[in-house]
């Protein structure tokens, strides 16, 4: 029987995923030169070792209803946070609003999950 679905314990199986080095460094580079959703790959991961596979027709559903939230919510944070990674670099103010920046696109990450959770507690 598949296991409970619960956003904490995914983001925290989610984070364990992503500590590899090796995979944190191939999926940020298919983030950025295909557009792969990391956090929907590593919840399809984590999700198939809970006992709840995705498989093709619900891995398009999945990436239908978090889509938009990617779109305007993560990616132009992400790109905010990039951008300001030089932008006074150094600058004990403008390091602290970077942080800022950074806490706010993992915690869209993490509403991301929760909305995965959701959906897949749902089907």
């Amino acid at each position: 029987m598949p296991k409970a679905i619960d956003p904490d314990t995914a983001w925290n199986g989610i984070v364990a995923l992503y500590a590899d080095p090796a995979l944190q460094h191939a999926l940020l580079r298919r983030q950025d030169e295909e557009g792969l959703d990391v956090v929907l790959h590593l919840f399809a991961r984590w999700s198939a070792a809970q006992g709840h596979a995705l498989d093709a027709a619900a891995l398009a559903q999945a990436e239908a209803l978090v889509a938009p939230w990617r779109a305007e919510v993560i990616a132009p944070l992400r790109t905010l946070r990039r951008s300001m990674k030089t932008m006074g670099a150094g600058t004990p103010l403008c390091e602290a609003v970077r942080d800022k920046v950074k806490a706010a696109e993992l915690a869209a990450e993490r509403a991301q999950v929760q909305m995965l959770c959701e959906w897949l507690l749902a089907r």
